[in-house]
C-alpha cells in the first residue's frame, strides 16, 4: 500500500470578513496524493484550484479542516514552523524560474541548503549529485544569463530537489514556455517521477501539460468534480482530459 504524502481533509477556505462579502474558495475538500504520484489539478479560471495549491504548499492558511504533509498537520503551525517545513519538505518549480542573476548556477541549486545553515562541505556533493542527475554539471560555474532556457530549467529543477522535498510543487510551471522548452520541463518532470520517484503536484491549465501527469483532479467552484486516472498512452489521456475540459466548459489557451 502506498504512502499517503499530502492527506487533506474536509478544508475550507473563506476569503473576506463575516458579514462582508465572504468568498467561498474551497468547500470542504478532501484528497490525497500518494508517494511517487504525479497529479495535475485542473478547473476553470477562478475554480480554487491555485487556492488549493497555496493551502498545500502552506503559503495561505485554511478557514477549516487539515492538510498533513508527509504525516505533519502543517495546520497547527505558527509562520516560522510553517517556514522552516517549507524550506525543509516542500520544492517549487515556478513559471519564471526564479533564478538569482548574480550566482552561478551552483549557488543558485546550493541556496535552499545555504538557508537553512547546512555546511559547504555537505552541500558540494548534494549540488553535484543533483545536477548529474538534471545533466548540468557542466554548467555550475556559469551565470543564468550565460545558459540556454533549457538548462535554466533544469537548473531551476535542481535547487527545487537539492534538499530531497517530500513533494514537488508547480503553478503553471509550463505558463511562460514556448512548446519545445515546455516539452523539456515536462520530460524532466516524468523523468524524475518515475525514475527518482519524486512525488508531484502541478496546476495547470493545459491539456498537454496535464497529459504528462498520472492522475488528474477537477475542481470547479471549490469543490472536487472528478479525477481521472491515466491508463494509456499519453495521447490518449490528452484526449480525454480534453473532452472532460469540454464538459467543464474550461477553453484551452
Amino acid at each position: 500500500m502506498s504512502k499517503s504524502v499530502v492527506h487533506v481533509t474536509d478544508v475550507d477556505k473563506v476569503y473576506g470578513k463575516k458579514g462582508e462579502n465572504q468568498f467561498r474558495a474551497l468547500k470542504k475538500v478532501s484528497m490525497n496524493i500518494n508517494e511517487g504520484e504525479f497529479v495535475g489539478i485542473m478547473g476553470p479560471s477562478g475554480s480554487g484550484k491555485t487556492t488549493l495549491l497555496n493551502v498545500i504548499s502552506t503559503l495561505d492558511s485554511i478557514s477549516a479542516g487539515q492538510i498533513q504533509i508527509d504525516g505533519t498537520d502543517i495546520t497547527m503551525m505558527n509562520q516560522n514552523q510553517l517556514a522552516d517545513f517549507r524550506a525543509q519538505k516542500l520544492g517549487f518549480i515556478f513559471q519564471d524560474f526564479n533564478l538569482l542573476e548574480s550566482m552561478t548556477v551552483y549557488e543558485n541549486i546550493a541556496l535552499p541548503l545555504s538557508l537553512q545553515n547546512v555546511s559547504s562541505k555537505e552541500i558540494s556533493p548534494k549540488v553535484h549529485a543533483i545536477a548529474k542527475t538534471l545533466d548540468i554539471e557542466s554548467i555550475l560555474e556559469k551565470y543564468p544569463a550565460q545558459i540556454s532556457g533549457g538548462q535554466k530549467q533544469r537548473s531551476a529543477a535542481a535547487r527545487a530537489l537539492v534538499h530531497n522535498p517530500s513533494m514537488l510543487l508547480g503553478d503553471e510551471p509550463t505558463g511562460a514556455l514556448d512548446s519545445k522548452n515546455a516539452t523539456s520541463l515536462l520530460e524532466t518532470m516524468t523523468s524524475l517521477n518515475e525514475e527518482h520517484g519524486i512525488s508531484i503536484m502541478m496546476v495547470t491549465h493545459d491539456a498537454n501539460a496535464a497529459s504528462y501527469c498520472k492522475r488528474i483532479v477537477l475542481i470547479q467552484d471549490g469543490e472536487l468534480y472528478k479525477e481521472i486516472i491515466r491508463t494509456g498512452t499519453r495521447e490518449d489521456f490528452f484526449k480525454e482530459i480534453l473532452n472532460e475540459l469540454a464538459e467543464l466548459g474550461t477553453s484551452q489557451a
